[in-house]
Order: structure tokens, then C-alpha cells, then sequence
């Protein structure tokens, strides 16, 4: 079998991949035909439904999106939905992930996206290819995630890539969700927060400055003598400022293992572990002081509550005031008038991992039809 899946069937696909702790092949190869050797024909049981996060085989109601080579190629079926990919694209823009399924390679996979998500969805799915987390491909927004996988592209990979396309629309509408991502995003979380700083105020964001996301800072010496780590690495922090932030979330602090354990017996072990990372954030936080940063937690609460992340970026827009100047505080300042809390908030729901996020992001898609033109 050969066969090349597209669009959200390609990202379904890379995300099984990646979940399975495998690395990209670098090598990339020119579109392939189509070919269902050794079956004589198409059929849905050709399909390698697992492989392409499905939990069956495809039917008629969410057609496998396919590249073909020509017209001709096409697939006939129900089940498919072809696409023909030909001159329009740089040479060898595809890459195999084994046993005949192929997929855009990440950099052309970014520009196809960005004729299908919003401009935000676009961003965080960039800042999952640059990062080190993938999401679940059957249910990316409430799935569950694997963390500690290698990256498949950078940004500056993609920015490279798109530069063949020119001034295309589609790829004008690719460069500008790229600007707003960061290599090396460590969760969806980290990365929902890095585009909320990025994101400008015009955009519902807070536009406090670039981000630099999970870079390791070594202490001194006499620090670590005294038991102190010997690094520390905040989760995002604003380039040319002394200012970050670390996401922590519901389950930074394991509280749901103490009720747990009281209900079943002791909870003495579990109570000694919360209290050790409760102490080794007090520390984190005095050490990268000590290194010249100031780190703002940021917690699920302030991304739920309704102004949360208001309040916690207008602080960290004071302290860059204070400590560095610029323009972070005059855009935080901006960023708050009741209009913009309120779309901004509607956008921070539309992205969180809960079931009303969904309607978030319908509404807002209706509000912006020229994003998905």
C-alpha cells in the first residue's frame, strides 16, 4: 500500500506517530501515486484506521483527506476526500512514516492549516510541532496528552519553507500565525499562556513582548553548596525583560492524592509529598530571583475564571515596567477595557481542555467567517 493522508488526516496521523516515542525520518520524498497493493482496489478495510487515529474503519460522514499527484490519481469513494497537489509546492514536501503511509512533511502541513483553523488553533498547533508534547489525535482538546516527545520542525524550519510560497493568502495567513510561536513548548497549557502574551492587544492579547519558552538557567556555585539546584527553568519568559511565567496546574499540587489516601488509610506519605513541592517552589522561585528573574505563576483557575489572566498579566506588565520600561504596560493597559476583557476571555475559553470550549470556538468562528474562507 501506498497512500498519502492531508490536512487534518495527516495531523491525526503525525500524532499517532509521535505518541508512539518515534522520530521523524529526515529524508523527504515528492508526492507518491496512490497504489493498494496487494488489494486490487480501495476499500475502507485497505485503511490503516489505527495508524490515522481512527477507532474504526472511515465512512462516509469524515472522508480521509488525500493527496494525489494528478487528477487522474484520484480516489473513488465515498470514504476520500481528494485534493491534488502538483507544481504548487516546493520539491520533496513529503515525508513516510513507514509501512506506505506518507504525510506533508511539518513545514507544508503548517500551511495547510492555515486555510482550515483560526488564526490561534493555527498558532498552537505550531507550537506543538516545535515542541515537546502531542496532543490525542482522536480528541485533541480534552485527550489525553504525552509529553517528552521530540520536536518535528522549528519555527524557523517553517519560516523557511513558507518563504517559496511568496504572497500567496494562504501563506500570508501561515507567517502571521507564526510569528505568535515559540520552540520548545513543554504543554498545551504553556503554550495557550505563550500565545496569550504574544498574541497583539488588536487580537484580544497582551502583546507584552517575544517569548522564550523551558530555557535553563545555571546557579552559582555557592548557591548550589548551599542546596540549591544547580538549575532552573522557567516555562516562558519575555525576551529582553526579567520577567516570566511558570504555568503550574490542578495537579502541581497533588491534593487529590491526600483525600485519596485519607479515605483509604494514612495520608502521612502524601501529605510529606505536597509539602516537599510546595518548599521546592518556594525555593525555584527565590533562586531564579537570585538570577535575576522574576517568575509569575499562572494557574488553570486564572485561565478559567472570568479576568484571571487580566490580573495576572497587568502585574506582570508592572513589573516589566518597573524593571526593564517599554511598552508592556501601556499595551496591558490597553488590553483591559471592558470590550476586550470580555472577546478575550470568550477566546481563552474557546482554547482550554473542557467540553464548552467547543462552543467558545464556534461562536468565535462565526464572528471571524474570513479566517476560514
Amino acid at each position: 500500500m501506498q497512500l498519502t493522508v492531508d490536512n487534518l488526516s495527516a495531523l491525526r496521523a503525525l500524532r499517532v506517530f509521535r505518541r508512539e516515542g518515534r522520530m521523524l525520518p529526515a529524508e523527504r520524498h515528492d508526492l507518491q501515486e496512490p497504489d493498494p497493493s496487494p488489494q486490487q482496489r480501495w476499500t475502507a478495510r485497505v485503511i490503516p484506521a489505527r495508524r490515522l487515529g481512527l477507532s474504526s474503519a472511515p465512512g462516509t460522514d469524515a472522508p480521509i483527506e488525500v493527496a494525489v499527484p494528478s487528477a487522474e490519481k484520484r480516489l473513488r469513494g465515498a470514504i476520500f476526500s481528494c485534493t491534488v497537489r502538483s507544481t504548487s509546492i516546493p520539491r520533496c514536501s513529503f515525508v513516510s512514516l513507514g509501512d506506505g503511509l506518507s504525510i506533508p512533511c511539518p513545514e507544508l502541513l503548517f500551511y495547510e492549516l492555515a486555510g482550515t483553523m483560526s488564526q490561534e488553533s493555527l498558532a498552537l498547533v505550531g507550537y506543538e510541532l516545535c515542541g515537546t508534547y502531542v496532543r490525542d489525535p482522536s480528541d485533541p482538546r480534552r485527550g489525553e496528552v504525552v509529553y517528552g516527545a521530540p520536536p518535528v520542525t522549528s519555527v524557523e524550519q517553517i519560516r523557511s519553507y513558507l518563504a517559496a510560497f511568496r504572497d500567496r493568502p494562504q501563506a500570508m495567513l501561515a507567517r502571521l500565525a507564526l510569528r505568535r510561536v515559540a520552540d520548545n513548548a513543554w504543554s498545551p497549557m504553556e503554550a495557550i499562556v505563550a500565545l496569550m502574551i504574544r498574541l497583539p492587544v488588536a487580537d484580544s492579547g497582551y502583546e507584552l513582548g517575544e517569548v522564550v519558552l523551558n530555557v535553563r538557567h545555571s546557579a552559582t556555585p555557592e548557591l548550589v553548596a548551599l542546596g540549591g539546584r544547580g538549575s532552573r527553568v522557567p516555562d516562558i519568559e519575555v525576551v529582553g525583560t526579567h520577567v516570566g511565567f511558570n504555568y503550574d496546574s490542578h495537579l502541581h499540587l497533588d491534593l487529590e492524592s491526600i483525600a485519596l489516601a485519607a479515605a483509604t488509610g494514612s495520608a502521612e506519605a502524601q501529605i510529606a509529598a505536597v509539602r516537599r513541592k510546595h518548599h521546592d517552589d518556594i525555593k525555584r522561585n527565590r533562586e531564579l530571583a537570585a538570577m535575576g528573574r522574576v517568575v509569575l505563576s499562572v494557574t488553570s483557575a486564572d485561565l478559567f475564571a472570568p479576568g484571571g489572566l487580566d490580573s495576572v498579566m497587568l502585574q506582570a506588565a508592572m513589573t516589566i515596567d518597573e524593571l526593564d520600561g517599554g511598552q508592556a504596560l501601556a499595551n496591558a493597559h490597553a488590553a483591559i477595557t471592558p470590550a476586550q476583557r470580555e472577546h478575550r476571555q470568550r477566546l481563552i475559553w474557546s482554547l482550554l481542555p473542557w467540553d464548552e470550549g467547543v462552543r467558545f470556538a464556534r461562536e468565535l468562528a462565526a464572528e471571524q467567517p474570513w479566517y476560514f474562507t
